[in-house]
């Protein structure tokens, strides 16, 4: 068995044992990250302006990242099959060139139906650089360094965030938030550089390359094809996943009661228990039952389901709780920032850019330090550290009016809670082998994504029609979302210094 990216040399410096061609494929993913962040978060600067133009409730809007994130999770697990399978370079430019449109489509929308049909599309784009991106980039690097350019690879998030804002604060007044929109189109002049000066990752050609030679092996009757058994068999899966979620929904409302009627205040529990929240909850946990279930009646598994079984599934089932805790935070700290800042304290387009300038500033080099501090105490660690100082951070500018402090604050929790973020791409990669690594890792980045999805109309519920202000439903989602995160990376398996390896046998 091959190994191609291993412990390395370390009689020369880190950043020169890497070739060439690793390096412009770590690039592609960069890139492509950076500008998937400038065309997401975008939105969230231009949130109150939308609900005013088109008179609609600003819950509405922050709804309709709700759809944008669910959405991804379409994008990441076809991209990741797909990547899988023909190579993670063709999803990447497919996955940025769609992001690209749907924005500078949503800038034209006569209606906010319109805008939002095609920020929800763009989701499907969102979801799927990540799984492509993250394992062209991560695949190709050496172990050694692995941790810092995953921080380095994930803080380009925060620089997309970071230009988001500059154009925001600049440019705003001049060109509007349908302006914001149509410079999303930029990014996809980098599929011109993806497409002429980036190879395909040599992991993937070597198991893709044993893929082919057991595919020749295999008697022709046994080939797999798209027949009528085929499609009752695609049917009866998704008959039984509507069966198993409908299961859990009632299974949730009964017990969950029981469970949270002494440790959670009326109020709160009512929308807990409320039967779309229940719904989305049931549905995400359906993969991990079904398999299963499936299983014990001796039903075979499609390999696109191998994830929920062991010997991934507990390692699939913590690294989605993980990425679960990771949007909480995430989307807690950022989504409804700006809006409050906008709705609240009224402050202006310069004023509001500031902070979320400092904040992803602080936040990219903050994430290649707990990346190189990963590379030498381990990826739980250098996660679980940030999340737990995150929350002490955050009462310094949730619970405070003024712009001073909040700055500051909001800027140093870039440090802390804002880089909780920088070994996703390392870590969500080791975790899982070269025949599975691209459906893993998006389909548990992208299971966090659903709940994450729920974070932005649910306090802007809270803080709109409920009358709590926006700063207290933040502040109790981060702490909540940073717990989740830190106690389902105690039960996960450590990777530092893992080898990637081709793992398809040729028997």
């Amino acid at each position: 068995m091959a190994v191609v990216a291993g412990v390395g040399d370390r009689s020369v410096s880190w950043w020169r044992e890497p070739t060439k061609d690793q390096w412009l494929a770590w690039v592609a993913g960069w890139l492509g990250w950076m500008l998937d962040a400038f065309d997401f978060t975008v939105f969230f600067l231009i949130m109150v302006p939308i609900s005013r133009e088109f008179g609609v409730p600003l819950t509405l809007v922050a709804g309709t990242v709700t759809f944008t994130l669910w959405m991804r999770l379409l994008g990441a697990f076809g991209s990741g099959w797909l990547s899988d399978r023909i190579g993670r370079k063709t999803p990447l430019m497919m996955s940025i060139l769609w992001y690209s449109i749907c924005n500078f489509a949503a800038g034209f929308a006569p209606s906010f139906a319109v805008l939002a049909f095609f920020r929800i599309a763009l989701g499907i784009g969102m979801g799927a650089e990540w799984p492509a991106g993250a394992a062209l980039a991560m695949e190709s690097w050496p172990a050694r360094s692995r941790g810092i350019m995953s921080g380095l690879l994930q803080g380009s998030w925060g620089l997309g965030f970071l230009v988001a804002s500059l154009v925001y604060g600049l440019f705003y007044n001049s060109i509007g938030w349908r302006g914001m929109l149509w410079v999303g189109i930029l990014p996809a002049l980098a599929c011109v550089y993806i497409r002429f000066f980036v190879k395909e990752s040599e992991v993937w050609q070597e198991n893709n390359h044993k893929r082919i030679e057991q595919q020749r092996m295999t008697p022709v009757g046994a080939a797999p094809g798209l027949s009528a058994a085929t499609i009752l068999t695609v049917f009866g899966w998704l008959a039984g996943a509507v069966v198993v979620a409908v299961a859990l929904f009632f299974v949730l409302k009964a017990v969950a009661p029981t469970v949270l009627g002494g440790l959670v205040e009326p109020k709160l529990l009512s929308i807990l228990l409320d039967d779309k929240l229940v719904g989305v909850v049931a549905a995400g946990f359906t993969p991990f039952v079904l398999p299963n279930l499936a299983a014990l009646v001796r039903i075979s598994i499609p390999t696109q389901l191998a994830i929920f079984r062991p010997p991934y599934l507990w390692n699939s089932f913590t690294a989605s709780v993980w990425m679960t805790g990771q949007f909480l935070v995430y989307y807690s700290m950022i989504a409804m920032f700006a809006s409050w800042l906008q709705k609240d304290l009224k402050l202006s387009p310069g004023d509001v850019a500031l902070p979320n300038v400092l904040h992803n500033a602080v936040a990219f080099f903050a994430m290649g330090f707990w990346g190189f501090l990963a590379d030498r105490i381990g990826r739980r660690l250098a996660i679980m550290i940030p999340a737990i100082i995150g929350c002490f951070i955050a009462p310094l500018y949730l619970n405070t009016t003024d712009l001073t402090w909040i700055t500051i604050g909001f800027a140093m929790q870039g440090a802390f809670a804002g880089a909780i973020y920088a070994l996703q791409p390392a870590y969500l990669t080791e975790r899982f082998p070269t025949e599975v690594r691209g459906t893993a890792s998006a389909f548990c980045y992208h299971f966090g994504a659903i709940f994450g999805g729920l974070v932005p109309p649910t306090i802007t519920y809270l803080a709109v029609d409920r009358g709590m202000g926006f700063p207290q439903p933040m502040l109790y989602a981060t702490i909540i979302g940073a717990v989740v995160a830190v106690v389902a990376l105690a039960f996960s398996p450590e990777t530092k210094g893992i080898k990637f390896t081709s793992d398809v046998q040729v028997k």
